[in-house]
């Protein structure tokens, strides 16, 4: 009986310990932040309206080419025209990878700043989640879209 007292003491004692460490857990819903987040917007337009460069771009070319008359022309035309394209393209590809990552680093820290703030230990996307934790969410969207996080 003895041992059963201070087996039941020592579990009663560890789930103390443990309820006084447990981690404070945040939940972000991470589609939410970037449908609300005012400069994803601006970058999705800059990046739009370098694409519909390049489609001017390929469209003003091809009339070009139409009114080209010799097979040579055509050709020298085609290459030089080719070599444009692709340089515009990958300039589109950087500018969209670099605007992606500095939206992906600012949201990233929005939410650790959130998070220390709030003594969140730690922060997962509300779809891992299927109870509790604190949704921090609407903080998250109030930091970034406040002039000091831009």
């Amino acid at each position: 009986m003895k041992k059963l007292l201070s087996l039941s003491a020592a579990l009663f004692a560890l789930t103390l310990f443990n309820t006084a460490n447990a981690e404070v857990i945040g939940v972000v819903d991470f589609d939410k932040i970037v449908d609300n987040y005012s400069k994803v917007k601006t970058v999705s337009n800059e990046i739009s309206d370098k694409y519909t460069e390049i489609q001017r771009y390929s469209l003003d070319k091809e009339r070009e080419y139409k009114k080209l008359s010799t097979p040579l022309e055509r050709k020298n035309f085609e290459e030089a025209t080719a070599k444009e394209l692709a340089k515009k393209q990958e300039a589109y590809l950087k500018l969209k990878e670099k605007k992606e990552a500095e939206i992906d680093a600012a949201i990233k820290n929005a939410i650790k700043q959130v998070a220390i703030s709030n003594k969140i230990d730690t922060v997962v996307e509300k779809t891992v989640i299927f109870f509790g934790g604190i949704d921090i969410t609407d903080k998250v969207v109030k930091a970034l879209n406040t002039p000091s996080s831009k």
